[in-house]
């Protein structure tokens, strides 16, 4: 009888871990990368699926000599997000030009198979947006436009260089008539002053990002005002109304609240949703661009950086009103990797001295413990390696963009990496040149790399 009892119970363990292998076969890995636009996201994941695809050729390790194979593209299921083109990415990368999206937002979803899995159908599915749509966060938590104008204008009081910039804007909407050209026109040169001031809060977002991934140029605020829309179409633009506003203008104020319906169904919940379900979160940051930028431009990117993680952490004020929209917002990314790219750009010495990732790390400790319970790790990574280091302190050797039409290879001095982030530094006084990619025209050869493998073990988990 005791026997038949063991063998009853291991009948069904052997049942449930049987069970669980399948499970593990149909689990959708769910991977979301993000930073600010030109930030690197395209080439990285780029050269990471020309790495899956290609596995062996291009001196990516994962684990112990384990093997992937059988890497196939699978269909998006729905219109939105559009396919990420990795194909026509790595064309441009073979022809030597760094590939530009022609959309915000993308998707690419693909299977293999791990050696070192007893079933090892992996589906992974990789989301890359913008860090400026963080600044939509209060849209994808406010369903009504009132909730989200008084949470604006709110937030424009409390903060004094806020009220400055948007100081004409608010003295116009308190007048009792308001007319409608003249007060988006009005909040669109307030964002542009944001944008100029490197202040993150420009909303709606598609002002300083539209969802074809083209940016605000550089000019004065009417110059940019003159050519960005608050909205996704010049005749479907919306701005804040403060309360006493809305009640007398009552018409104007139904029009912008269906407009910000729309926006927030059209552009902004369907991102938020993705960023919900997101398994592991890539974020890269780009020191040097940083560094050239100057401090308000540091400021800036790490203010979106913060908020990314204010509205990951469900017990934030924005969190726990997202939370009644995502069902899923609960379970947090189970890893976070902070990938300082595009390091191909600093001389290697600065990266055996551990000055980037130490950079890096002091720019991301607060983001971090914002979610201590999720692991986290720092990584550095060049996803398509384009510099060689030569004779000399501080010497690279690359294709140079500017003033090299043949685009041969050039020697160049970079500056050094500070051991930490200065109180203050103008932009200019880093300056690090940009340079042509240097990808194998042959499709089977994977981009070089530095690291990317590294932060593909972690993601991966």
């Amino acid at each position: 009888m005791i026997n038949k009892i063991k063998y009853i119970h291991r009948t069904i363990s052997d049942q449930a871990a049987e069970v669980k292998d399948l499970v593990n076969l149909k689990r959708h890995k769910r991977i979301v990368i993000t930073g600010i636009a030109g930030g690197g996201k395209t080439v990285f994941l780029t050269s990471l699926l020309s790495h899956l695809a290609e596995f062996g050729q291009g001196g990516f390790h994962i684990g112990k000599g384990v093997d992937i194979t059988d890497f196939r593209k699978l269909p998006l299921k729905d219109k939105w997000p559009p396919d990420f083109t990795h194909s026509n990415y790595r064309e441009d990368l073979a022809r030597g030009r760094w590939p530009e999206k022609t959309t915000d937002c993308s998707e690419y979803i693909c299977e293999f198979k791990r050696s070192d899995w007893k079933f090892y159908t992996q589906r992974m599915s990789f989301f890359d947006f913008p860090g400026e749509r963080v600044a939509d966060a209060a849209i994808a938590a406010f369903s009504g436009y009132g909730d989200w104008s008084d949470h604006i204008l709110a937030h424009f009081a409390r903060h004094h260089d806020y009220f400055m910039v948007a100081g004409p804007y608010l003295e116009y909407i308190d007048k009792d008539i308001i007319d409608e050209d003249t007060f988006l026109k009005l909040y669109r040169i307030t964002l542009a002053r944001l944008i100029l001031a490197f202040k993150p809060l420009v909303s709606p977002s598609t002002f300083l990002l539209d969802q074809n991934g083209s940016a605000a140029s550089p000019g004065t605020p009417e110059e940019i005002a003159a050519g960005r829309l608050s909205g996704i179409y010049a005749s479907r633009q919306f701005a804040p109304l403060s309360q006493s506003a809305r009640k007398q203008n009552p018409h104007l104020t139904e029009k912008m609240a269906r407009i910000y319906k729309e926006y927030r169904n059209r552009v902004v919940m369907p991102v938020y949703e993705k960023i919900s379900r997101a398994d592991s979160l890539v974020v890269l940051v780009d020191i040097p661009s940083l560094l050239a930028g100057g401090v308000g431009r540091y400021n800036d990117d790490r203010r979106i950086l913060l908020d990314l993680f204010e509205v990951t952490r469900p017990k934030s004020d924005i969190g726990s009103l997202l939370m009644k929209y995502f069902k899923f917002w609960q379970k947090s990314p189970s890893r976070i990797a902070f990938v300082a790219a595009k390091a191909d750009m600093v001389h290697p010495m600065d990266i055996e001295n551990k000055r980037m990732v130490n950079l890096l790390k002091v720019m991301t400790d607060r983001a971090r413990r914002m979610l201590p319970e999720i692991r986290s790790d720092w990584f550095v990574c060049s996803a398509c390696h384009s510099t060689f280091p030569v004779e000399g302190r501080y010497r690279l050797r690359g294709k140079l963009v500017y003033d090299n039409p043949a685009r041969e290879f050039k020697e160049y001095s970079v500056p050094e990496l500070p051991e930490t982030w200065p109180e203050n530094w103008k932009p200019g006084e880093y300056s690090f040149y940009k340079v042509y990619p240097d990808a194998p025209q042959n499709y089977l050869i994977p981009p070089r790399h530095i690291g990317l493998d590294q932060v593909f073990e972690f993601i991966s988990g």
